[in-house]
């Protein structure tokens, strides 16, 4: 009797912990990976970068700051980013250089200050999110430079 108690309390606990959704993000960042580290902006909205219509972005990590390239203006501002996922973008500062497709730029710049969780996809892929739980379409993809 005291096997099937042990038994259904288990299967309790495992349902309780997926809904909640406690055992998804309980794996933790390796965050000494990301330091020092570019990237390449690959995805915006889970849409493919086309090169030749947008000049690539790019983001460096380092430390408590990021900095980069935004299509045409350079970037920079702090950021912090915790082992659970969560990222923390501060005030973003650019150039005020004037180019073609400046709307891209202004997209992308909106979605790096709204990040609010990250995950990295293997070594290579960094991806960044709006919402706090990383759920739906990442809003910017990168891959390692």
């Amino acid at each position: 009797m005291k096997r099937i108690y042990l038994v259904a309390l288990l299967l309790l606990t495992t349902l309780l912990c997926v809904s909640c959704g406690t055992c998804k993000n309980s794996s933790k960042i390796n965050l000494a990976s990301l330091d020092g580290s570019s990237w390449e902006l690959t995805h915006m909205d889970g849409i493919e970068i086309n090169e030749d219509a947008f000049q690539t972005a790019t983001i460096s990590i380092s430390k408590a700051s990021i900095s980069g390239q935004a299509a045409c203006n350079s970037y920079g501002g702090e950021c912090m980013m915790y082992s659970d996922g969560r990222i923390k973008i501060g005030d973003i500062i650019s150039t005020r250089m004037a180019c073609s497709n400046m709307m891209y730029e202004r997209i992308f710049l909106a979605a790096l200050q709204e990040a609010k969780a990250f995950r990295m996809d293997g070594a290579n892929r960094l991806k960044l999110y709006s919402t706090h739980d990383a759920s739906g379409q990442p809003s910017l993809t990168f891959k390692r430079k």
